[in-house]
C-alpha cells in the first residue's frame, strides 16, 4: 500500500498541514514515510490552531518534511522519468528541458545554489508562457504572473500550486524575510539562509514543477525508451565527488 491509496480526507488533511510550512506531500511516498509525514502535518495543524506556529517551529517542521521526502522526490529514477515524460509532454515545460537537466545535474553534484537559481529561471519562464507573454508586450507584474496558474483547471492541484507560488513571490521585506528565504528576491539580492536551505528549496521547486504538470492534466508515466535511458545514465554518473564535497562543506 502507498500513500496515494490512503483515504481522501486523510490526504487532504495532511496537505493542509504541510502547506502551512511550505510543503506538499508527494503521492510517491511509501506507507512508512507517509506515516512520518502525517505526524509532521498534524503537528503543524495543531500548532497553527494554538497560534504557536512560529518561524522557528516552521523551520523545524519544514526540515523534518524535507528529510522524509527528499529521496522519493529526487532519486534518479524519478527525475529521469519526470523529465523524459510529463515535463517533455507539457505545453509549457517542454522547451525548458535543457535548463531542467542543467539544474538537476547541479543538484546531484551538490551545487545547490546554482541549481536553485536555474530552477527559478525555469519557473518564471513557465509562468510567462502560461500567462501568454511575448517579447513584444509588457512583462506582467508578479501578482499577474503567479495568478496565471489559474488558467489550469480548478482543483486541489491548482490550489496547492498557488499556495507554493505565493511563497516564491512573497513580497520581500528586510525586517521580516520570507521563511527559509524561499523567495526569488532573497536569492537575487544575495541573502542566503543557513546551510542546507537551498537544497531543501530545490526539492520544493521540483515538487512544484510536478504539481504544475499534473494540474495541466498530465500524468506520471515511466516509459523506458532511449531518451529515458540516456538521461538516467547521465544522472546516475553525476554524483558528488569526495574533493568537491569537502570544499562545499568548508564554505
Amino acid at each position: 500500500m502507498r500513500f496515494g491509496d490512503w483515504p481522501h480526507e486523510t490526504i487532504e488533511e495532511i496537505q493542509r498541514g504541510l502547506l502551512l510550512i511550505g510543503w506538499r506531500a508527494d503521492m510517491r511516498l511509501t506507507d512508512d514515510d507517509a506515516l512520518l509525514i502525517q505526524k509532521v502535518a498534524l503537528e503543524s495543524i495543531q500548532l497553527h490552531k494554538e497560534n504557536r506556529l512560529t518561524p522557528d517551529q516552521i523551520d523545524r517542521l519544514a526540515i523534518a518534511a524535507h528529510n522524509i521526502m527528499e529521496f522519493q522526490v529526487m532519486n534518479v529514477d524519478e527525475r529521469a522519468s519526470m523529465a523524459s515524460g510529463p515535463y517533455s509532454e507539457s505545453n509549457y515545460f517542454s522547451d525548458l528541458i535543457p535548463l531542467i537537466d542543467e539544474a538537476t545535474l547541479c543538484y546531484l553534484r551538490g551545487y545547490d545554489t546554482a541549481a536553485l537559481a536555474n530552477l527559478f529561471i525555469v519557473l518564471e519562464s513557465y509562468l510567462l508562457r502560461l500567462y501568454g507573454w511575448t517579447n513584444t508586450t509588457r512583462k506582467p507584474r508578479f501578482t499577474a504572473l503567479k495568478a496565471s496558474v489559474r488558467k489550469h483547471p480548478a482543483g486541489n492541484l491548482r490550489t496547492e500550486a498557488e499556495e507554493i507560488l505565493s511563497k516564491v513571490y512573497h513580497d520581500y521585506q528586510a525586517n521580516s524575510p520570507p521563511q527559509f528565504f524561499f523567495n526569488r528576491h532573497g536569492l537575487l539580492h544575495g541573502l542566503r539562509g543557513p546551510k542546507g536551505v537551498d537544497r531543501m528549496n530545490c526539492v520544493r521547486m521540483y515538487l512544484l514543477f510536478d504539481i504544475l504538470c499534473f494540474a495541466e492534466g498530465l500524468s506520471r508515466s515511466v516509459i523506458v525508451d532511449e531518451r529515458f535511458t540516456q538521461r538516467h545514465d547521465i544522472y546516475s554518473k553525476c554524483t558528488r565527488l569526495g574533493s568537491e564535497r569537502a570544499l562545499l562543506q568548508k564554505n
